[in-house]
């Protein structure tokens, strides 16, 4: 069952949808369902957003 919702996903008219969600350590995938969809879940976004910012404030403080 698992196996042919996964092959009906992967051959679908929503196979372009699919992408992979590239932050560490998520690797999961996602189906976009609006343009700028970038995360699988707003826990994922979350982090990748606190992760982001922390890199801005460690430059800036030259840490």
């Amino acid at each position: 069952m698992l196996a042919a919702g996964a092959a009906d996903l992967l051959t679908g008219p929503d196979a372009e949808r699919l992408a992979a969600f590239g932050s560490p350590p998520c690797n999961r995938y996602l189906l976009r369902t609006h343009g700028r969809r970038q995360w699988c879940s707003v826990r994922c976004g979350d982090r990748a957003r606190a992760a982001r910012a922390y890199a801005r404030r460690s430059q800036l403080t030259g840490a």
